[in-house]
């Protein structure tokens, strides 16, 4: 009988750690991403917002041009997944690409600056 009660304060600690751990601060948000135009653009988008600690999961609408982000406001916070995506060569909300990684898209996934329009390659 003695044996039995440490036993059960252990589980106890046990499932409370596991519980703890387990436990995160999962939210969702919608990222603007005007600039993404193809299947391409929501692939790299994807990667670079994917391989942020703390997500969970995203995807690119293309049509509503909108990347939808889950993820632990604990580790992440919307900012950061704003740059990942800046960093990757697109504009997120109202940051605008970096003009560097831009410049190394493919041509598909580039806008015509002056008209705003997708690039069309012939």
């Amino acid at each position: 009988m003695k044996r039995s009660l440490p036993i059960a304060g252990l589980s106890l600690v046990l499932a409370f750690l596991a519980w703890g751990c387990s436990r995160t601060d999962a939210k969702t948000t919608d990222v603007r991403v005007e600039t993404a135009i193809c299947g391409m653009c929501a692939d790299k988008i994807e990667t670079a917002v994917g391989g942020v600690e703390g997500v969970q999961s995203v995807t690119v609408d293309l049509e509503k041009h909108i990347a939808h982000v889950t993820y632990d406001a604990g580790k992440v916070n919307i900012a950061a997944i704003e740059d990942a995506i800046v960093k990757a060569g697109y504009a997120a909300n109202e940051k605008p690409a970096d003009p560097a990684a831009y410049e190394g898209l493919p041509a598909c996934c580039k806008m015509d600056q002056e008209s705003n329009k997708a690039h069309k390659s012939m």
